[in-house]
């Protein structure tokens, strides 16, 4: 009887560290890199040129933080083919016809925005979006309402990072979550 027990003793703990860790392949190392929290956006082309403030007001709980956008515009260098994806600075991606392009021009494109906002909520929060041009005549002044959701840098399996939303602008002005 007294063997029984002292071979119990490791083999219950064996059982409990295997259950803790897993196997060596299922770990996934949680670095300590995080994302902040904030609002992303993409504005149509058209609209992002003529912009020259870009303010992002995002409300919960009563309270309001207020940051605001670059909406630059970036130039691509590598020479669009057929078949080529241009990158720019940031992750926008498109593919242009040479019959629709000039050689000595490059392509523009629009950069997305991100405003940071601390402590977003991962619940309904209100976004008011107020563009101005040059002059300071206003361009667009839209409210929307979005939830953020958590981010996960380093995956599923570890803690999430800052919450985050995607709104898009469209040419006519038009506000769309993401």
């Amino acid at each position: 009887m007294r063997r029984n027990v002292g071979l119990a003793i490791p083999l219950a703990a064996l059982a409990l560290l295997t259950a803790c860790g897993g196997s060596a392949r299922d770990t996934h190392p949680c670095t300590l890199l995080g994302t902040p929290a904030g609002i992303r956006v993409e504005v149509h082309p058209e609209l992002a040129h003529r912009v020259a403030v870009a303010t992002l007001i995002a409300c919960w709980d009563a309270a309001c933080q207020e940051g605001t956008l670059q909406l630059r515009e970036t130039w691509s260098e590598v020479p669009a083919t057929p078949g080529n994806l241009v990158m720019t600075t940031d992750t926008a991606t498109a593919t242009v016809s040479p019959d629709l392009r000039n050689p000595q021009t490059p392509e523009t494109f629009s950069r997305p925005g991100f405003a940071v906002v601390p402590d977003l909520p991962g619940k309904p929060v209100h976004v008011r979006l107020v563009f101005k041009n040059q002059r300071g005549a206003t361009l667009l002044d839209r409210k929307i309402n979005i939830t953020p959701q958590p981010t996960y840098p380093n995956g599923r399996n570890c803690s999430p990072g800052g919450h985050q939303a995607r709104l898009t602008v469209t040419g006519e002005g038009s506000l769309i979550p993401r």
